[in-house]
């Protein structure tokens, strides 16, 4: 019966073994089944080379090459602890054969060992380009994925391989610290015949003719493979590789790319040489941690974004993504089997951690970085005690250093965010895993002028809104004054709307119309008010597109309109239509009260942009997401408040059309009191009023 694991939201399917006795480990006792690394037999100390520099094996040495190239190229099962486990081909040769830059070995690792299972099914996935990785530090990723460019080169014939990593030197680094450095530690059965130095510092080129044994056959590879293959670097430029075809990339830190090179245009230009017509001829490694948004991340994050294989399939960058929570592989919390232990461990476990970790000096004080009492947490709950007692930056970097999900992997990218990142990711986490339904909906005027709404059909490009919240047309929502419709419900609601000034070239090049409406907080009903409940968001074809949906859906609800005073081509609009009551003047509580009190403010129809103005909505909406933001249903604010620059508004559309609608929402209603005198008396036959 064909098995199964899941791993990252994909359903691999698991190759079953040879036979049982191929299966590593199957004749040990359960406590004994761990994953240990198989010295290079003796009869390795000494190997020959004929005059053209070709590898010549005895049969002993041949029989040990050719069952080692088999796992290399087939993977093996092996038991631990008890359990049947497959490792992968890529995983095998790190494992067995890979050498880190610090001359250590790679350890058995649980869950690297699902990262290399997941790779190996997204490789013979043909529209899959490649894996982006998002990881904590110290994860191993970069090491993994130098390995798996060697393996390319050594297992298939013609391969172009290369690098690239966040600068110049740190790709140099890469190169010469992983590639080459664990490339001269492959036994010589794994080695291509090289044109170049073995210790060359730009790049690796092997041989055109594999090195042959005396009897005229290859030591465990095929005639045709590992021949004419190379593997080199480049700095970070948009041209570093730009023509051509790639057999494998690592793109190492693209989270941390310079800003002047944006990591999804290097991609968008590297990606067409994995591609020949529709046909995958590469691959690519991605994996970063991530800087922050304005130096570079936002690039990576824009990778990632499109690499989500929910939204649709095959993604539209032709990638996918893998994230693993810091708490799963955290170093200090892996026990002898390579599992993590992720929640309190066992005493078995805390015993073997205690011993490996925890050390201590004569007088017994603890002087290594984990104790006896951290052990016991376990990894999860170790991470968030390390949180505890920071702030600021140094929790941010803490954030990024160890991620527990993904909302936290770009953590970093805000720490010049002016609001509470904390709660901003733990709402955007929230919506992620609790899908808010938001109907489509254009307003229209009926025959009968009055002012309905229909869901936006499939296929409509118009500009319409988003709405979450109560949709039914409510009693006596304007009336007629002065001549003009006027809004009655500014008591329940407002309209907040960052509009468009041009209308010529601003599909490519100017900012998108925003628009909420937002229902005033009503301590009667704390949960279903205080709340943004409709989003109209895009470029419209003409401004009067816009001016009618906000017009009508302001005409609907009986909601005034705070419209940004900057092009003021809405006043026009509503007044020609006899809608200008629709539309507040600048609130109050948006004019400095020192200017308000010693001269007369002209308050115009709309929101003021003066500093005093904006820096009122900032306010409240550092205000908003401190206490309310769990209100939020729409990601799309969540990262927009995320990325805010209050120094560059122009940008965040979202965010300074909420602000508008929240300082608007804070705008008291005055209402006129009771008249002292009625209008109008009533009196009975006997003279007695008797109604007023």
């Amino acid at each position: 019966m064909p098995q199964y694991e899941e791993i990252y939201g994909t359903r691999i399917k698991i190759p079953d073994p040879i036979s049982h006795e191929t299966v590593l480990n199957w004749d040990k006792p359960k406590e004994e089944q761990i994953w240990v690394r198989e010295e290079l037999p003796h009869f390795f100390d000494r190997v020959q080379y004929n005059k053209n520099g070709d590898l010549v094996l005895t049969p002993e040495q041949e029989e040990y090459a050719d069952r080692e190239v088999q796992r290399c190229k087939n993977g093996v099962h092996i038991y631990i602890n008890g359990v049947l486990r497959y490792i992968p081909k890529k995983y095998y040769f790190y494992l067995q054969y890979w050498v880190l830059e610090d001359s250590g070995r790679p350890e058995y690792r649980d869950c690297d060992r699902r990262y290399f299972t997941y790779l190996e099914h997204w490789e013979n996935i043909l529209w899959c380009l490649g894996i982006i990785r998002g990881k904590k530090r110290r994860e191993g990723a970069s090491s993994q994925a130098t390995s798996n460019l060697v393996y390319e080169a050594v297992f298939y014939k013609n391969s172009n391989c290369g690098l690239i990593s966040k600068s110049r030197d740190d790709s140099k680094d890469t190169f010469t610290d992983m590639v080459t450095f664990g490339y001269r530690h492959l036994p010589p059965f794994l080695k291509p015949k090289q044109v170049n130095k073995e210790d060359s510092v730009t790049e690796l080129v092997f041989a055109q003719k594999s090195s042959n044994i005396s009897e005229g056959t290859v030591s465990g590879r095929k005639e045709d493979e590992g021949h004419r293959s190379k593997i080199n670097y480049r700095a970070p430029v948009l041209n570093a590789y730009d023509r051509g075809r790639m057999s494998r990339i690592l793109l190492d830190e693209f989270g941390k790319l310079p800003v002047e090179v944006p990591a999804n245009q290097l991609f968008g230009i590297i990606s067409k040489t994995l591609v020949k017509g529709v046909k995958r001829v590469g691959f690519v490694e991605m994996p970063s941690t991530v800087n922050k948004l304005t130096k570079g991340g936002i690039g990576f994050q824009l990778i990632w974004g499109n690499a989500d294989l929910k939204k649709k399939t095959p993604t539209v960058n032709r990638l996918v993504r893998y994230f693993c929570p810091a708490h799963d592989g955290y170093e200090g919390f892996i026990d002898r089997y390579g599992d993590s232990v992720i929640d309190a461990p066992t005493e078995e476990q805390y015993q073997y951690l205690v011993n490996k970790w925890v050390k201590k000096d004569e007088d017994g004080n603890v002087i290594s970085e984990l104790s006896e009492e951290d052990i016991r947490l376990g990894a999860k709950a170790y991470i968030q005690k390390r949180r505890v007692g920071m702030g600021g930056d140094d929790l941010e970097e803490e954030i990024r250093m160890n991620p527990e999900n993904e909302v936290e992997l770009f953590m970093s990218a805000n720490a010049d965010c002016i609001f509470n990142i904390m709660k901003l990711n733990e709402q955007a986490e929230y919506l992620k895993n609790n899908q808010i339904h938001k109907r489509k909906i254009v307003y229209y005027r009926d025959l009968d002028q009055s002012v309905k709404w229909r869901d936006l059909r499939d296929g409509e490009s118009l500009i319409h809104w988003e709405w979450v919240g109560e949709l039914a047309k409510p009693d006596m929502a304007t009336y007629h004054d002065m001549g003009s419709l006027k809004y009655g419900r500014a008591d329940v609601g407002v309209i907040g709307v960052d509009g468009i000034t041009n209308e010529q070239g601003g599909k490519r090049y100017g900012s998108k119309a925003s628009a909420w409406v937002y229902t005033k907080f009503d301590f009667k009903d704390p949960e279903n008010t205080g709340l943004f409940i409709g989003h109209l968001y895009g470029r419209p074809k003409e401004k009067d597109d816009l001016h009618e949906q906000i017009m009508l859906c302001s005409e609907y609800h009986g909601f005034p309109i705070y419209w940004e005073f900057v092009a003021d081509t809405y006043y026009d609009y509503f007044k020609k239509r006899g809608r200008l009551g629709l539309l507040a003047k600048f609130p109050l509580n948006a004019i400095d009260p020192v200017k308000r009190n010693k001269e007369k403010v002209e308050r115009h129809y709309g929101y003021p942009t003066t500093p005093f103005a904006l820096t009122k909505g900032n306010d409240a909406m550092i205000t908003y997401v401190e206490h309310y933001c769990h209100k939020i249903n729409w990601i799309e604010l969540i990262e927009d408040l995320k990325q805010y620059d209050p120094d560059k508004r122009t940008e965040f559309d979202r965010t300074v059309s909420a602000m508008i609608a929240l300082v608007g929402g804070l705008e008291p209603v005055r209402k006129p009191p009771p008249k002292s005198v009625p209008l109008i008396t009533v009196y009975d036959s006997s003279g007695k009023a008797i109604s007023v």
